[in-house]
């Protein structure tokens, strides 16, 4: 089941930054030779009443919007050119509390933006991002998150800026699409933290390579072709050569840093012919973030990740995807990596909690852990409390997303992890999920040692895992199409 491609959301304060897709602009009036959209007038629509009640606007009305979530205003708005457009929104807020509308872009929810309180009805402002547009018509649909609805919306003013943007294929190249915990700090050499990172490109010219700093196993697909190791290469590392067309794309991923490995992740641009460029590529509606242990890793495979459970669980819906996980990883912060704790982190070699949840947001969110807290003297009470604490961090870091809490595959703590799933239930949060995995492997047939799924057994579980999560993504998308329509 393949659900569309389109960009992920993630929310900051009063206009929400998607690195690399969406820029957001201070509130300011319009850019200069704008074409604008009166929410009034047709092809534009308002789920709420057309009023005129409230001086200073544009046009012959505005849209007062139903205060109710979903309840939005579509603009459908013509660029001559695909590529990046300036929107400015000219809108009222008389409250004083923000209100916040997902971005749609032809039926792709690419941001959240939050419009602030403008001291009175009649007090207009203009609040300005960019999007990418495609040639021709185009819908702009703002739909709002919570039961107060959106401000009063004015005009929509439109304008293409020159194209399709073009990059160099550096790694701050807004082209660059990263899936995963990246360090970005250096410019020079974005560094993937836990496992399963990747990026993804489009570019033109007949080769591509890498630019890498020490030694490293690395990854990659060019055009979609199935994956292929280069490893324990490091400086400047030719991919392909004598490619063919016009453009092309490329994946990129690393093996992760752990246990005895202590190989250097990190990404330092690509390297293209004279005179290509990178060009925007999109990202998919759904990004799964799976939270584990070693299993979620793919750990010993030598293959992983990407014959490991949650990448193709992930890759068989088609949507994007990381593991935050680590070898010898359990729930609880008992001498051991307790990724209650460590989840909020950029990495398992970082000191402290420094991950910006507002880099992106997951749409699901896979826990597997309980594995090796027995381990560490774990018990049952304390598994259960620290469960509950967990999902509940994870909904404050992904507000919108399922939650799915599986049950170890040793059948270790599954009572607790089902009860803590139950809680949050009973707390009102009916996006938490319990999976029960009895029964999906085999540890005779299935494991290496009773323990590690070969990539059989990773297959298999992928196959149970994939319509689970599956059902809920498919309902989000049919749900926020027929809220569109």
């Amino acid at each position: 089941m393949k659900l569309r491609p389109a960009l992920i959301a993630c929310v900051i304060a009063c206009v929400t930054l998607l690195a690399g897709t969406v820029t957001t602009l201070a509130t300011t009036p319009a850019m200069a030779a704008p074409t604008r959209y009166e929410a009034e007038t047709a092809p534009a629509t308002c789920d709420g009443t057309i009023d005129s009640n409230h001086p200073g606007y544009s046009g012959t009305g505005f849209c007062n919007g139903t205060n109710a979530i979903d309840a939005a205003v579509q603009f459908t708005v013509s660029a001559s050119t695909a590529g990046t457009a300036t929107v400015g929104v000219r809108f009222a807020n008389g409250t004083t509390s923000a209100r916040s509308a997902d971005v749609i872009v032809n039926g792709s929810r690419i941001t959240t933006a939050s419009f602030g309180g403008t001291g009175a009805w009649p007090t207009w402002v203009t609040q300005t991002l960019t999007v990418s547009v495609n040639s021709g018509s185009n819908t702009i649909r703002f739909s709002p998150t919570t039961a107060n609805g959106l401000p009063n919306i004015d005009y929509l003013d439109f304008e293409v800026m020159g194209g399709t943007p073009t990059g160099t294929g550096r790694p701050n190249d807004p082209n660059i699409q990263y899936y995963g915990r990246w360090n970005q700090s250096n410019s020079s050499y974005h560094s993937m933290g836990w496992a399963g990172g990747y990026l993804e490109a489009r570019f033109t010219g007949s080769s591509v390579g890498v630019r890498q700093r020490n030694t490293i196993d690395l990854y990659y697909s060019i055009d979609g072709a199935p994956l292929q190791w280069r490893r324990n290469v490091s400086g400047n590392v030719t991919l392909a050569t004598g490619l063919t067309g016009t453009s092309h794309t490329i994946r990129i991923g690393y093996r992760e840093r752990a246990g005895s490995y202590t190989g250097d992740p990190v990404f330092g641009g690509l390297i293209l012919a004279g005179g290509a460029r990178t060009a925007p590529i999109a990202r998919p509606q759904d990004f799964v973030e799976f939270i584990g242990d070693s299993i979620t890793v793919g750990q010993p495979n030598a293959n992983r990740p990407f014959t490991a459970y949650p990448w193709l669980t992930a890759e068989a819906l088609g949507a994007g995807h990381t593991q935050v996980a680590q070898g010898g990883a359990c729930l609880v912060s008992q001498n051991c990596y307790g990724m209650t704790d460590w989840f909020r982190r950029s990495s398992a070699w970082v000191s402290s909690d420094d991950w910006d949840f507002s880099t992106y947001q997951a749409t699901a969110v896979v826990i597997n852990l309980g594995t090796n807290d027995v381990g560490h003297g774990v018990s049952t009470t304390q598994f259960h409390q620290n469960y509950i604490v967990m999902l509940e961090r994870v909904r404050r870091a992904y507000p919108d997303a399922h939650i799915f809490a599986m049950g170890t595959f040793r059948n270790r703590y599954v009572p607790e992890t089902r009860n803590a799933v139950a809680a949050r239930n009973a707390a009102g949060d009916s996006k938490v999920h319990f999976v029960d995995t009895a029964g999906w492997i085999a540890p005779a047939t299935d494991t290496h040692d009773n323990v590690h799924p070969t990539d059989a057994g990773h297959a298999k579980i992928a196959q149970r895992l994939t319509p689970i999560l599956g059902q809920y993504l498919q309902e989000a998308a049919l749900k926020s199409h027929r809220s569109r329509v």
